[in-house]
This record gives C-alpha cells, structure tokens and sequence, in this order.
C-alpha cells in the first residue's frame, strides 16, 4: 500500500475544506450590492449645519429662545447682524459669497403682493459675479413674539 498517496489525498481534502470554510467566512458578511452616492450640495450640509448651530445656542441675555432668534429679531440692529455676518464669515470657504434673508412669513400671508426681497439682510449679490456650480439656499424657522420668520441662507462658489 502506497502512504505517500493516501496523505496527498488527505492534504486535497483538507485544502478543500479550508477554501469551503474561507468561502462561508467571506459570504457571511453583508455587503450592500448598490451603494448609492448622495448628491447632495455640500454648501447646503454647511448652511444647514450653520444655521442649526445657531438656532441651538440659547440667548445669553435671557430675551430670545435662541441666538438665531436673536440675530434676525430685529435686523435694524446692526450689532446683532454683524455678529451673525461674523460668525457666518469664519464658517465658510474662502471664495464662497452668501446672502441672508429674513422672511416674515406672518406678514407675507397677509400681504402676499409684497416682495420677498424686501426681507434681505445682507445684500452682495450683483450682476457681474460669475457663480461656480449651483447655489446652496438652507433656511429654518424662528418664532419671535407670535411672527413667524424664515431665515434664510444662500451660498455659491466664486471664481476670484
């Protein structure tokens, strides 16, 4: 009798079974056969990201429920705006133009023949800028003494 054949017939068996056994370890991890990419705007995810950042931060003075509140309660004082220019300003790439509205959506129900672009509180937008890609437009609702406002946050690319 040949053992030299019967332990080559041994080691095929166990090659086998070791290649099974690697086989059923690979197949038992779950893989998502159609990975889908978002095409989401990734100035947007920054804007939503801003304007929730702000809207969690309470008011240190005690009057607003929120900074964010704060910020667009009254857009004739210029402190609070520049503040939220400011803070907008170190939140956002270089090259990257944006424009803040403050929409009174109580108002605008009741006079609907209004502009909303009497509502802009920063306004650098012109004619002759040349946008790179599409504009980014986030925006949140802030409740302020019974009105209701959409403040509204617009971004786009620029070449320089």
């Amino acid at each position: 009798m040949n053992n030299s054949a019967q332990i080559h017939v041994l080691e095929v068996i166990i090659v086998a079974g070791m290649l099974l056994m690697s086989l059923y370890f690979v197949r038992s991890f779950e893989f998502t056969p159609n990975i889908s990419t978002t095409q989401e705007n990734e100035l947007k995810v920054l804007g939503n990201g801003i304007l929730k950042s702000i809207e969690g931060v309470p008011d240190n003075q005690g009057n607003y429920p929120s900074l964010l509140a704060r910020y667009v309660s009254d857009v004739s004082n210029n402190e609070f705006i520049d503040e939220f220019k400011d803070y907008v300003n170190r939140s956002i790439p270089e090259g990257t133009l944006y424009q803040i509205s403050r929409i009174n959506i109580t108002k605008l129900s009741q006079h609907p023949e209004r502009s909303i672009k009497d509502n802009t509180i920063t306004d650098i937008l012109t004619p002759e800028i040349v946008k790179v890609g599409k504009e980014a437009i986030s925006s949140r609702i802030v409740v302020i003494d019974g009105f209701v406002y959409e403040v509204e946050l617009m971004m786009f690319f620029t070449l320089r």
